[in-house]
């Protein structure tokens, strides 16, 4: 994926940093820490970088510095362990106001990961680290001092401290880096695109013990969707504030229809968004994104419509009205991937 109208003397730098990017991803050999899995990285980077581009065509900053930033922003996020606890389960926070991390070392190598010990970035938060690897890669490109301190900086600036300090504070007056932080805090939390990452975490994890239950899931979406709120406040941006309230509002919406179809149970297990939902639990190992939505628009959904047109189905009309609902819920999905909705 290139951002549409790239100029064209940056398409190959974007192109070969993008692949080193997601070559570095699979270098790891865990599939799953804490709230990601391998594939996550490389779909969120790609969602990132897809909303801080129409972001920046909103607010007037620089968007090609924003792509570039947006796909980067992770690139020694692979390093991230679980969270260390202290013996009351709660986060450690460090002096520096980040929670601290257990580090994971690569199972193999490339540019990224020498670099990274070359410098001995271990024990930095990645914010940080990957601020300093950018700007060893793009160095290697013929771009101006100004363009990589800018990028440097958004990707510095795309965590916030739990507690900030003035001169950090200072650093969120561009526009180019509100952009980038709410971006990547808007990919994580709010929207159907949110909802896939929420899905696949609690279903892993049921995977782990007991079966998945869906009138449970449904009870945590519900509580899911109430700690939203409290996020939109952390935004910079009022056209962020915006995206996330309607993405707020959309995942009630979903909600809703959720606990409506748990009434015609079997049919929409079949055809709605019931029959989404498990599809996706049956695929959480290493779900990718993108593979995922394509299967449901080009696959899942065509083969349902040709099972109601063929029949005989118990209800054909509510079947095609279930079906309706996740045709809906794929476009949106693809919208928000895209940093349009």
């Amino acid at each position: 994926m290139i951002p549409p109208n790239l100029p064209e003397r940056y398409e190959t730098t974007f192109k070969e940093v993008k692949d080193l990017v997601f070559e570095t991803f699979e270098l790891w050999e865990q599939q799953r820490v804490g709230f990601r899995w391998k594939n996550y990285l490389a779909n969120h980077s790609l969602r990132v970088t897809s909303l801080s581009v129409e972001q920046g065509k909103r607010e007037g900053g620089n968007w090609v510095e924003l792509s570039f930033a947006g796909i980067l922003h992770d690139i020694t996020k692979p390093y991230d362990g679980d969270y260390i606890t202290d013996a009351n389960g709660e986060r450690i926070v460090g002096k520096d106001g980040y929670w601290k991390n257990e580090v994971l070392r690569p199972a193999q190598h490339n540019l990224v990961t020498r670099l990274y010990d070359k410098h001995n970035l271990y024990g930095k938060v990645h914010h940080l680290s990957g601020a300093f690897i950018a700007r060893k890669l793009l160095n290697r490109y013929d771009l101006t001092e100004a363009f990589i301190d800018n990028v440097s900086g958004m990707i510095r600036a795309h965590v916030q401290p739990l507690q900030h300090s003035s001169n950090e504070l200072d650093q969120y007056n561009k526009v180019e880096n509100q952009i980038l932080a709410d971006a990547d805090l808007l990919d994580s939390n709010f929207g159907y695109v949110a909802f896939f990452r929420n899905l696949n975490i609690h279903a892993y994890r049921a995977q782990k013990g007991k079966a998945f239950d869906i009138e449970e899931y449904l009870e945590n979406l519900g509580q899911w969707n109430e700690s939203k709120q409290q996020l939109v406040r952390r935004l910079f941006l009022a056209s962020s504030r915006k995206i996330a309230e309607k993405r707020v509002e959309r995942s009630y919406r979903l909600y809703e229809q959720l606990k409506e179809d748990m009434n015609w149970f079997e049919l929409n297990k079949q055809y709605g968004l019931l029959g989404m939902i498990q599809y996706f639990v049956h695929r959480v190992e290493d779900p990718n994104f993108t593979d995922e939505i394509t299967f449901l628009r080009n696959h899942w959904i065509p083969t349902r419509q040709k099972w109601i047109s063929k029949g005989p189905t118990c209800d054909p009309e509510r079947a095609r009205r279930s079906l309706a609902r996740v045709m809906r819920f794929v476009k949106t999905i693809e919208a928000e991937a895209a940093g349009k909705a």
